[in-house]
């Protein structure tokens, strides 16, 4: 079974992203914040990450910078803001969703993006 760390600051995006996941057939952990999810990761050992931008903690920015593990993200964010995009993708993000939850296209990037 593939694992997922799902990182955002809203109850409500990590619940329906758990839900949506677990249905699908994925193992899920969440995190609420930078701060844990670093924590998380390095304990949970996730086959991809689906990051937030923004959180109160560490950006999502941050939280790829300090990552100690090699594991594909993909960003979910509602900021539009190109130059941090851009700087998430030179940082190794596979893929950035726009927020409100595509959750095909969620289901879509992970799949193309999670390791075999």
């Amino acid at each position: 079974m593939k694992k997922v760390l799902i990182v955002d600051d809203s109850s409500s995006n990590v619940l329906l992203l758990q839900n949506f996941l677990e249905e699908e057939g994925f193992a899920t952990e969440v995190a609420f914040s930078g701060k844990e999810a670093l924590k998380i990761a390095k304990q949970f050992k996730p086959d991809l990450i689906l990051l937030d931008l923004m959180m109160p903690d560490l950006s999502g920015i941050e939280v790829i910078q300090r990552l100690e593990v090699k594991v594909p993200i993909i960003m979910v964010s509602a900021n539009r803001e190109s130059k941090l995009i851009e700087e998430a993708q030179a940082l190794g993000v596979k893929s950035y969703i726009q927020k409100p939850i595509d959750f095909d296209e969620i289901l879509q990037e992970i799949t193309k993006n999670i390791t075999a």
